[in-house]
Parts: C-alpha cells; structure tokens; sequence
C-alpha cells in the first residue's frame, strides 16, 4: 500500500465577487476551522479576482488556492484552473477550452446535467463521445454538491467514464456552509500534485449534495440578498421625448 497522503480539495467555489454570498476571508477561515480541505479553487463566475484575492491569503489560513474560474461558454459552464488570466466569456467550449490550455491551465466541464444552469445538454443537439473528445477537456466535475437532481451526478460520472477524463468534485458553495461538502480527493498535499492527480486520472470525487438545510441557507445567504439588491439599484432616467420643431 502506498504511504503518500491523500488529501482533499474543493474545486468549486464561489464568493462575493460573483454570486456567492461570502467574501474570501470569510471562506478561508470557514476551509480551515471547518474542514479538512487542504486547497481550495475560488472559480467565481467569469472573474479571477476573487480567486487572486484569496491566493494572496491563503498562506494566513493554511489553505492553498488555485485560482479558477466558471467560464460562461455558448453551450454551458466549464471550470478554468490554474489560470494566470481571466478568460473571457462567450467562447465555444472548444475555443474556452483552448484558452485556458494556452495559459497552461485545466479546463473541467462543469455540472453537465444540471437542471437550474445552463447546461451543455440543454438546447443542443446530445453531442457524440467523438464531438466531446475533440473539444480537449481535461477532466469533468463527476460530483457537484448543488445539484437537486439525484441522477445528475452519477450520469456525469458515466459521460466522464466514456470520455476516459479524469473526474473531479467540488461543492459548487454559494456560501461558506457547504464549503467542502464535496471535495477532489488526491495522493500528496500541494496544488501541484492535484494537477498531476488530474492529468493522470487518479484523482477521485468525493463527498455528497447539499442538504435541505443548506439549500435554504444558499436562498437566504445567497441568492435572495443579491436579488433584492439588484431591484433596489437605482434605474436610469429615461430621456425625455424629442421636442418637434
């Protein structure tokens, strides 16, 4: 039996940057009183700031960050890690996919049957293994702890089987409760080790969905505050209608 350590990591993160309804010093301090996680990706959606952000903290709690990103694509999300750069959105999962690889990142598809999200199974033709292959995915998030379906995730854990990708996990937290519910469990202790966990395929997801309790905590945390802040902001001032001469 090998003596390396196995160690967990969540690759699903969002905080107050994006639609998440903590701030990063917040999510660390929860990661490392809370949980075992040794690294945790912050993958706000279509920004890295957050993710840079906690880069810079993470020596203060103990927790190793990898800065990512949920990169909005024409046809579903796809998690960018280890970027250096924000990746823009919009792409096609191939060219988002080939964004994140020319900065050396990871490109994950993300929740692929997730029934609130966009999803790539969503509005679209079911592509083949073949069309999946060609688009040069590196892994795909085989347990997501958001979603309300309990057949999502075993269905993305038999589409990563037939991609022969590797299969990662990670909470999809919202807020800082669920940190960790899901986790990327790996052999060593570093971000680099779990990226070579990925290209090699031994990584394995662990963990389990949110419970009622904490889907309650994500609508009263979370996703209320941040919609009634929105219908609170002021709305522009409409020009007044052209005087005829």
């Amino acid at each position: 039996m090998s003596s390396i350590a196995w160690s967990r990591a969540d690759l699903h993160v969002h905080s107050t940057y994006s639609d998440g309804g903590h701030d990063i010093r917040s999510i660390l301090e929860h990661a490392a009183s809370h949980t075992d996680l040794r690294i945790v990706a912050i993958t706000d959606h279509d920004t890295i700031e957050g993710a840079l952000e906690a880069r810079r903290l993470g020596p203060h709690y103990g927790i190793e960050v990898v800065v990512g990103e949920e990169i909005s694509t024409t046809r579903g999300h796809v998690l960018g890690l280890f970027l250096r750069e924000r990746v823009q959105p919009g792409l096609s999962i191939p060219e988002t996919v080939g964004e994140i690889h020319a900065q050396g990142g990871v490109a994950v598809l993300a929740h692929p049957f997730d029934r609130i999200c966009n999803n790539p199974m969503r509005h679209h033709p079911r592509p083949t293994l073949e069309d999946w292959r060609s688009f040069g995915l590196d892994a795909l998030e085989g347990l997501n702890g958001s979603q309300l379906d309990p057949l999502a995730n075993p269905r993305a854990r038999v589409l990563g089987a037939g991609l022969r990708l590797a299969l990662t996990a990670g909470s999809d937290a919202h807020h800082k409760g669920v940190v960790g519910v899901s986790y990327t469990l790996f052999q060593g202790t570093t971000a680099a080790d779990l990226r070579r966990a990925i290209e090699q395929r031994t990584c394995i997801p662990c963990g389990r969905r949110w419970r009622l309790r904490e889907y309650l905590g994500w609508l009263a945390i979370a996703l209320v505050p941040r919609t009634l802040h929105r219908t609170r902001l002021p709305q522009p001032t409409p020009l007044p209608d052209p005087i005829e001469a």
